[in-house]
């Protein structure tokens, strides 16, 4: 049996699998400065355990502390992907792989494995990642901006009279109080930089990509959208698991 680690700027998203099939899985807000208590806390190693993969854009830090971690646990091998020039006719369009983040390029990878198809794929995290993909697998390119939270967390700092706490309310209507409309215009920057990047890419392409979306705050921005976008809550941890077994 394998873990599953997907380990973001601020949350870990994990799975047990085994014979490619998902039977425990979930996700937690982990300490930053005591990583290794957050895992333990939040994840039970069991002895059916035999290999971790991970996927993380945390830093060295936090791997080094997910692999003190594992090791208090037991000779377990830990498997860390990284970011590829090709998957399998997908292709990056960085030419300096190390520079993209292998929470996006595993969400491609996921994709691409099940569609084969041109394909817009969002990330709802901390960042807001938009990746566009050709019917050839060519990586267009993409788009980072603050997410919902770090819209606002960003825009209540750096304001005087902005003394509000952050809202998670699902909207784009006007808004008539100062909370409302920071909360509204996060979600309305949010769902417009989407939309008009499925526009692009669907005119540049003569039709429309498979729209997929993920993140903590994906099922949030998906029902604002004007196109229709595949939900997929285990985007990177899927991309993870076929880029591992594809290696091996």
């Amino acid at each position: 049996m394998k873990l599953l680690l997907d380990i973001g700027n601020s949350s870990v998203n994990w799975a047990s699998e085994k014979k490619s099939q998902f039977f425990s899985q979930g996700s937690f807000i982990y300490d930053k400065n005591n990583f290794e208590n957050s895992l333990e806390k939040n994840i039970s190693l069991t002895k059916n355990v035999s290999k971790i993969l991970v996927s993380n854009v945390a830093g060295l830090e936090i791997f080094n502390s997910l692999g003190s971690w594992v090791k208090k646990h037991g000779p377990l091998e830990l498997w860390q992907s990284c970011v590829e020039k090709k998957f399998k006719g997908l292709k990056t369009s960085y030419s300096e792989t190390q520079q993209m983040g292998i929470d996006r390029w595993l969400s491609m990878v996921a994709g691409w494995e099940k569609h084969q198809s041109s394909l817009c794929v969002v990330s709802c995290g901390t960042a807001l990642t938009i990746d566009s993909v050709d019917s050839k697998g060519n990586h267009l390119g993409g788009y980072i901006v603050p997410g919902i939270d770090l819209m606002q967390k960003i825009l209540i700092a750096n304001t005087e009279k902005i003394n509000i706490n952050i809202g998670n309310n699902p909207s784009i209507d006007y808004a008539s109080d100062t909370k409302t409309a920071v909360n509204n215009g996060a979600f309305f920057a949010s769902v417009s930089i989407i939309d008009r990047v499925v526009n692009k890419l669907s005119t540049e392409l003569g039709g429309m990509p498979k729209c997929i979306i993920s993140g903590g705050n994906a099922s949030l921005i998906k029902p604002l959208l004007e196109h229709r976008f595949e939900y997929e809550p285990n985007l990177v941890l899927r991309g993870l698991l076929i880029a591992h077994n594809t290696s091996i």
